[in-house]
């Protein structure tokens, strides 16, 4: 299975039209396609300006005939002709296939994410050690969580996503992290895998 994610940028000076543009995209894409898009918000480690519209796939060429059924459709041709103005940059799509998962079949209202990248020459270790780690933290804490290898763009990028319904759920993963042994033992294992400076967290927030 494969993640698709279109990044975009509001206009800050058009934040609140924008996000209801965002989901108002979302809602007309799933009807067309049958596919169900979901919008996030970033609330922490990105601009709060910057929205992110997700769907799940299992091939490439499932992406492409959902493609296909958009650039035929007048209504949503229209739609993106009339609302470039809310958004202040080009959007970034990209894909990841799920390598190991518990996510549930319903997205989760939050996901913290972690980003990194492997570093030269540590690709496949740096994958066995994702798989592990989703693993550890998908037991230890109950909550769902992916680990995921980008497709396309930067070379060795890998994420682990973990959902929560509610923030008191956030909250007890961050006090897992900090107080479980075996994570911490982890985290010191990652530090030769990944190269130095890649690392990102952050949280999102589902608005649909």
């Amino acid at each position: 299975m494969y993640i698709f994610t279109r990044v975009g940028t509001i206009d800050h000076t058009k934040l609140l039209d924008g996000t209801v543009a965002a989901v108002e995209v979302a809602t007309l894409v799933t009807a067309i396609t049958g596919v169900e898009v979901s919008v996030f918000s970033h609330r922490f480690g990105e601009p709060s300006n910057t929205i992110t519209w997700s769907c799940r796939a299992e091939s490439h060429a499932e992406l492409q005939a959902m493609t296909d059924t958009l650039m035929a459709d007048a209504k949503y041709l229209e739609w993106i002709g009339s609302h470039t103005d809310l958004f202040s940059t080009a959007v970034t799509d990209r894909l990841a296939s799920v390598v190991s998962s518990s996510l549930t079949a319903e997205p989760k209202r939050f996901y913290v994410v972690l980003s990194a990248a492997a570093a030269p020459g540590k690709l496949l270790d740096a994958m066995e050690f994702g798989v592990r780690g989703q693993q550890h933290v998908t037991k230890g804490t109950g909550l769902s969580n992916a680990f995921l290898a980008s497709a396309y763009g930067p070379f060795g990028t890998v994420a682990w996503l973990t959902g929560a319904d509610t923030m008191a759920e956030v909250d007890a993963l961050w006090a897992y992290q900090s107080t479980d042994v075996g994570y911490q033992a982890l985290v010191k294992e990652a530090a030769p895998l990944f190269s130095d400076g890649t690392g990102v967290t952050s949280l999102i927030e589902r608005l649909n």
